[in-house]
């Protein structure tokens, strides 16, 4: 449960904290002092921390300063009176997350500590890449097809050199998870890491959001506001969904990449900032520049170094991997123990195309263990969008082993070619040896030493392959009895 620091000497504003956040959903711990604010912070994990500017003991800002020193990855949101706005705002220069007004509004404290809470997880929830499925730590990259080693490779090459970094693929491919990973490998690991959907904020918004803005620089504009360049600086801002942002927008971010400075919205003050800057989007850019949608400079600067993320459905090997470990989390998420999935239901689970790649995989499974009433999950247990495109595209239970004729090879063949891949080689060796290797596995009744007499390769060159394509040696025979 998230855990949530407030420090104020007011009672008043105590118990609003307690009543906009019930406890069954946020624990929240108050302090009126900063002396016993620090005393808390350094015996007890919290994810957001709120302070009033005014304390007995000391200032907000001086709270912030020790706070940081503890700890920088937690945000700090200030709250203030009119007259200390000055205040708030040096607050934020020196890291904070935001600073809310007094008297609060309900609305935009619920929307604050939303995105505190989010940006926390972010921070200090692990991204990392899985040696194998055993690990239920953080968020994950799995997978072991050569597309994906290929992957952690580019992310070990650049996540200690501090330069931009571009990163391309569908919608639902895991960008954010793969610019968390470059984060928690880079020497600004202990700096903060804020995002940004460029997509998901209106274009008349998303200018402010980046850079600030002036009080009166625009409607509503009714207080100074630190943008995230600002108030990450020294830190890491993932810009997702870059190909969104308008030619005006595009024009300050290519500044700022240049000359690491801008202004704010409706000023004329030029603000400095150090921030290594991750972008991605699931658009093609060159085609954006080619209908002069996208400004070229600014492709080039983003384009220092690219990494591009494959889609599931040309990552072949790696479904049963995911299924497994996906089926672990959102098992202990639901207190259930759904472990394993039946030859029927991962024969549609392998057929299916998957345009929404690793998001629909969770959603497909989240639904799957919430329907399931025993440890394997059957094909009755799949949502209804999985089997009806298995039935309308005319496969069946067979598919794999059909792709054992010649007539199935070539079926395949052009499937991977139609669907655009890059791969076709790797594409049709991985679906063949994963076949032969499981068909094998079940004739050997698991006997590593016989399977690997009969392929004509060592044992180790075995297990390599069953690891490269994601086979537990346990599970595999199990699944195919």
């Amino acid at each position: 449960m998230p855990k949530l620091l407030v420090v104020d000497d007011d009672t008043l504003i105590l118990d609003c904290f307690r009543y906009t956040f019930p406890a069954e959903q946020i624990e929240v711990e108050t302090a009126k002092t900063a002396g016993e604010a620090v005393s808390l912070f350094r015996n007890r994990s919290f994810d957001v921390v709120v302070t009033d500017v005014r304390l007995p003991d000391c200032s907000g800002l001086k709270l912030l300063q020790d706070l940081q020193e503890l700890d920088r990855k937690v945000p700090v949101i200030l709250m203030t009176g009119h007259g200390t706005a000055n205040t708030a705002i040096e607050a934020m220069r020196q890291g904070a997350f935001e600073y809310l007004l007094k008297p609060l509004d309900l609305d935009a404290l619920q929307s604050v500590i939303d995105r505190a809470l989010e940006s926390s997880r972010m921070v200090r929830t692990p991204a990392k890449i899985a040696v194998d499925n055993e690990s239920d730590e953080g968020d994950l990259l799995v997978g072991q097809c050569p597309a994906m080693q290929e992957v952690y490779r580019q992310i070990g090459r650049v996540a200690g050199q501090d330069v931009t970094v571009l990163i391309l693929g569908e919608s639902g491919t895991g960008k954010e998870v793969v610019a968390r990973a470059i984060y928690q490998y880079s020497k600004r690991v202990d700096r903060p890491f804020l995002a940004i959907n460029c997509a998901a904020i209106p274009e008349n918004l998303l200018e402010s959001e980046l850079f600030g803005h002036e009080k009166g620089s625009f409607t509503g504009a009714e207080r100074k506001r630190i943008g995230k360049f600002e108030q990450c600086d020294g830190g890491t801002l993932f810009l997702d969904e870059i190909g969104d942002m308008t030619p005006l927008t595009q024009t300050k971010v290519l500044r700022v990449l240049q000359d690491q400075q801008f202004e704010r919205v409706g000023g004329n003050e030029i603000v400095r900032t150090n921030v290594r800057l991750i972008a991605a989007t699931n658009r093609n850019l060159t085609e954006m520049m080619e209908q002069e949608t996208f400004r070229s400079d600014l492709y080039y600067r983003l384009n220092v170094y690219t990494i591009r993320l494959p889609p599931l459905r040309e990552r072949n090997g790696d479904l049963p991997l995911l299924i497994s470990h996906f089926l672990k989390r959102f098992s202990l998420e639901s207190g259930k123990n759904v472990r394993e999935v039946s030859p029927e239901a991962m024969r549609l689970l392998a057929s299916y195309t998957w345009p929404g790649n690793l998001r629909e995989l969770q959603s497909v499974l989240k639904h799957a263990v919430v329907e399931a009433n025993g440890p394997v999950v059957v094909p009755e247990f799949l949502p209804d969008t999985v089997r009806d495109a298995n039935e309308n595209s005319g496969t069946t239970a067979g598919s794999d082993l059909d792709l054992m004729t010649d007539e199935g090879i070539i079926r395949f063949i052009h499937k991977r070619i139609k669907a655009g891949t890059e791969t076709l080689y790797d594409d049709v060796i991985q679906r063949v040896e994963r076949i032969l290797l499981l068909e094998l596995l079940q004739e050997c009744e698991g006997n590593i030493s016989r399977a690997s007499a009969l392929l004509g390769i060592s044992r180790s060159t075995l297990r390599t392959k069953l690891a490269a394509l994601g086979i537990n040696l346990d599970r595999s025979v199990r699944l195919n009895e």
